[in-house]
């Protein structure tokens, strides 16, 4: 898909220049301008690029509308690495000219920049603009199908991409919902444990309470019931003691005789021991 230059526009010059712009048939600039077309084109055959695109452009100073100088111009660039500004020369060439040979050649190379750049539906629309100029450019008529068949490859590529893109965000979107339900159910599980651990808690403490309350009651029952039997008891004591039917008068009187007896026997019991003081005991010796 190499470009070429096209010769043949300087070995027709005077035909070709009298159709591209016939109000400058006659003019003082013709021969200006078919000379710096020709030293365009010796440059670029000499890969002197830069003095040929400086060449090609004063042309086109003076006849902007001139298609060979625009043609040239851009494969000029294309030799340059800017197929982008070439291609938009190769397409004012291919729309300007009255020329069906740079009409071909233009749109021609113009298919070639977009299959280049994988741009596949524009390089079809330029080779199909070449062949309508020239039915029997079989070059173009190759890189057409070839343009063809890569498109049809590259729309299946994006479809399948496209799939592919989709299924991967579709098991991205699973995925994420998946994680979020799992989150969702775990955090119920959670919640429900908490409560479920917040209502044994108050359960135990209820059963706590009741219970302690149970044993508080039944100790103040067991201290009631302790303290109603010592109470029967103390009052049992209390009925057990005989109650006194004597009076104070005749109370006296008994506790005087007790005195009075009391020290009688005493006083018998001293005499006694008076008595026994006085008595010798007999001994079996006798000194």
């Amino acid at each position: 898909m190499k470009l070429k230059i096209l010769y043949i526009l300087l070995i027709s010059f005077s035909i070709v220049w009298g159709q591209e712009n016939k109000q400058l048939k006659d003019s003082p600039t013709q021969k200006e301008v078919k000379a710096l077309i020709q030293k365009g084109i010796s440059a670029y055959n000499s890969a002197e690029y830069e003095a040929a695109e400086t060449d090609f452009r004063k042309a086109l100073a003076l006849d902007p509308v001139n298609a060979t100088a625009s043609y040239n111009l851009g494969l000029t660039m294309t030799e340059t690495q800017r197929n982008m500004e070439g291609e938009r020369f190769f397409e004012k060439a291919g729309k300007q000219s009255e020329n069906s040979l740079i009409k071909d050649k233009a749109f021609f190379n113009a298919g070639n920049v977009w299959l280049g750049k994988k741009k596949y539906e524009k390089a079809i629309e330029a080779y199909k603009n070449a062949l309508r100029n020239n039915p029997a450019d079989e070059e173009a008529r190759y890189n057409l199908a070839l343009a063809m068949k890569m498109l049809k490859k590259q729309q299946k590529n994006n479809k399948n991409k496209k799939n592919k893109n989709k299924n991967k965000n579709q098991n991205k979107k699973q995925n994420k919902d998946q994680k979020n339900k799992d989150k969702n159910k775990q955090n119920k599980d959670q919640n429900k444990n908490k409560k479920d651990n917040k209502n044994k808690n108050k359960k135990d403490n209820k059963g706590d309470k009741k219970k302690d309350n149970k044993q508080q009651q039944n100790k103040q029952q067991q201290q009631n019931k302790q303290g109603k039997g010592d109470k029967k008891k103390q009052e049992k004591k209390q009925g057990q003691q005989p109650k006194s039917k004597l009076s104070p008068q005749q109370i006296k009187q008994l506790l005087v005789g007790l005195k009075n007896k009391e020290k009688k026997t005493q006083k018998k019991i001293a005499v006694k021991k008076m008595k026994g003081k006085g008595k010798r005991k007999k001994t079996d010796k006798d000194w």
